[in-house]
């Protein structure tokens, strides 16, 4: 279950985070599983950003099929063994 204000999103969330520090000028990665990331893939990518998807429910840049998967993308990506996917 997810609580949120009516009118807030995702991607709300994100534009949010990206116009402060620590976050500003960096790129965004988010992960999600459902049809409610869909916001959030959508605002990391025009931000130049990377999407998650975990399983397959719902397409994103790049998938993963478990959390443990995206433990071992996240771990790859901060040791430069990928470049952003």
């Amino acid at each position: 279950m997810e609580l949120k204000p009516a009118a807030a999103t995702k991607a709300d969330a994100i534009r949010a985070f990206m116009g402060e520090m620590p976050f500003a000028g960096r790129r965004p990665i988010f992960v999600g599983d459902d049809l409610t990331d869909l916001d959030g893939f959508a605002a990391v990518e025009r931000a130049g950003g990377l999407s998650v998807a975990v399983g397959d429910r719902v397409q994103a840049q790049v998938r993963v099929a478990s959390p443990r998967d995206v433990r071992m993308l996240l771990a790859d990506l901060a040791e430069g063994r990928v470049s952003g996917a």
